[in-house]
């Protein structure tokens, strides 16, 4: 990133705090944009100047140029036009002047900012809060192993360096992309990424779901009076949003002039009146009509997800680069860090949770979706509480129109590692039972933690016959005596009136072979 991109931000501060702290609980005027589906691209705005413009940029110093702005949603993309007065542009010619020519600087939000939890964090037991950042540590460490001097320091080590994260973190939820025929970079987000990488975030903590990524479109034509610009950013450059209905963003838009002979950079016009450098609370806020509503799956469940500890909260997602699919499936939430057995502070606050819906076709019209399960069949959705796995996620149609949904078989480990046998695998196979009129009934659930000593099986595999009439679980069984592994037996359980009942135990049987679970076998 050239040096002069880097500056701007101390040279933009300096210049916003002498103007007066009264336009910061003020906010750019409003504007509607509708949706078009314009036949090209290519710098020209004919098609927009028959309309009044949606806004005409403020002037915020003597000769900077006078312009409009006309913001469209094109379906894939939000779309500004622009026509820009006061002669021809003085455009870079490489990088390093960008921000002492001609260029366009544009700012992106959602139209609220992210609410971040208590500096704080986590372990097997539940969280511990620091609501008053390092003037907490006293009261909230746990007694009396951590309320040592040592452990003190170290809390308050720790919870400045959060506070000193969180700035950058909430940097990664606003957009600034500067622009020029040639050249675009995102001056904002970027830069706060790579200092979270390099001063708070170990390699397995560093956010990646928030790492910007690519950058807008630019054309531009001459005009008899300037020039003319469009600008494309596609939903998938988007910053974090907060909601899958699009109806409101925070957007600035800045048009700068060339510096003088002995300046840095130009005068410039914006787009809100009141504009604060990185304050989206000045800039000018778009409401989308008609709005664009994404979708995680096709039952249509909520922007939301389970922390590590099984509460539902509300999730943000970033939109899929050029919507190269129906459906987003991909979300996080924004939590603190929370390990096993971290009684002390450490890691990142806050953090993001990845969340990853899922879904199955059963047929034509109809869905079964998780991971909060939900079914959806001619257009009548329900979404019940419990929550399932994609691995192994099927279904079966019964006679009488029941629906079986089967999850697994799977091998999962706890998220903590921590209690009895913590680091040990855990088998899992649930068949559940939807009635036609929406009700849930558990049919069947197996499985155990793998452990090599106590009364644990050993290893465990499953079969499901091709028709589902019948379930089959192989335990290996503990040899204390000899040290090596025991032998195999079986427990079938037979399908009858829609649930599953036990009907038959072998012993010294040959497990499924080749393994279905093929992590357990040794």
């Amino acid at each position: 990133m050239p040096a002069q991109v880097k500056m701007r931000m101390s040279f933009a501060l300096q210049a916003v705090l002498a103007f007066s702290s009264a336009v910061c609980a003020q906010r750019g005027p409003d504007v509607t944009v509708g949706e078009i589906h314009p036949a090209t691209i290519d710098g020209s705005i004919n098609e927009y100047t028959s309309v009044p413009p949606d806004i005409n940029l403020t002037p915020q110093a003597e000769g900077a140029r006078r312009g409009r702005l006309w913001i469209r949603n094109i379906g894939k993309g939000l779309l500004i036009a622009g026509d820009i007065e006061d002669g021809p542009p003085d455009f870079p010619h490489n990088k390093d002047s960008l921000l002492a020519k001609d260029h366009i600087e544009i700012w992106l939000a959602a139209a609220v900012d992210p609410a971040l939890p208590p500096i704080g964090w986590g372990h097997q037991f539940g969280e511990n809060t620091l609501p008053n950042g390092a003037d907490s540590c006293v009261d909230n460490l746990e007694a009396p192993r951590d309320s040592s001097p040592e452990a003190l320091r170290a809390c308050r080590e720790w919870a400045a360096k959060q506070q000193k994260y969180r700035r950058y973190f909430q940097r990664l939820f606003l957009r600034q992309w500067v622009l020029a025929p040639d050249y675009a970079i995102e001056s904002y987000a970027a830069p706060a990424y790579e200092e979270i990488a390099s001063r708070f975030a170990s390699k397995q903590e560093i956010p990646e779901l928030l790492k910007p990524r690519g950058t807008p479109r630019f054309w531009y034509s001459p005009s008899a009076k300037g020039y003319t610009f469009q600008v494309l950013i596609p939903y998938g450059i988007f910053p974090p949003l907060p909601s899958l209905d699009l109806r409101n963003l925070r957007l600035l838009v800045d048009v700068f002039s060339a510096a003088p002979a002995g300046k840095k950079m130009g005068t410039f016009s914006g787009s809100s009146p009141v504009r604060v450098w990185a304050k989206p609370e000045t800039f000018n806020s778009l409401h989308i009509d008609p709005p664009r509503v994404f979708r995680m799956t096709p039952c249509d469940l909520p922007l939301s997800g389970t922390d590590i500890y099984g509460k539902v909260r509300d999730a943000w997602f970033i939109p899929q680069e050029e919507q190269k699919g129906e459906y987003e499936s991909d979300a996080f939430l924004i939590v603190n860090g929370a390990a096993g057995y971290r009684y002390e502070p450490a890691g990142l606050s806050p953090n993001v949770r990845p969340i990853h819906d899922f879904w199955i076709s059963v047929r034509p019209g109809e869905w079964v979706c998780g991971p909060q399960l939900a079914h959806k069949k001619d257009n009548q959705g329900t979404v019940f509480k419990q929550r399932v796995e994609a691995e192994g996620l099927a279904t079966h149609r019964l006679p009488n129109e029941d629906l079986l949904v089967k999850i697994g078989p799977l091998v999962s480990y706890s998220e903590f590692g921590s209690g009895q046998c913590g680091t040990c695998p855990r088998t899992e196979l649930d068949v559940y039972r939807l009635t036609p009129d929406n009700k849930i009934y558990e049919a069947l659930k197996l499985g155990d933690v793998i452990a090599e000593l106590g009364p644990s099986p050993q290893a465990q595999d499953f079969t499901v016959s091709p028709d589902w009439s019948q379930i089959t679980e192989y335990d290996q069984e503990q040899d204390d005596e000899k040290g090596t592994p025991g032998t195999w037996s079986s427990t079938t359980y037979c399908l009858k009136n829609s649930h599953y009942e036990k009907c038959g135990n072998k012993s010294d049987v040959v497990p499924p072979n080749p393994p279905i679970l093929k992590e357990l076998r040794h």
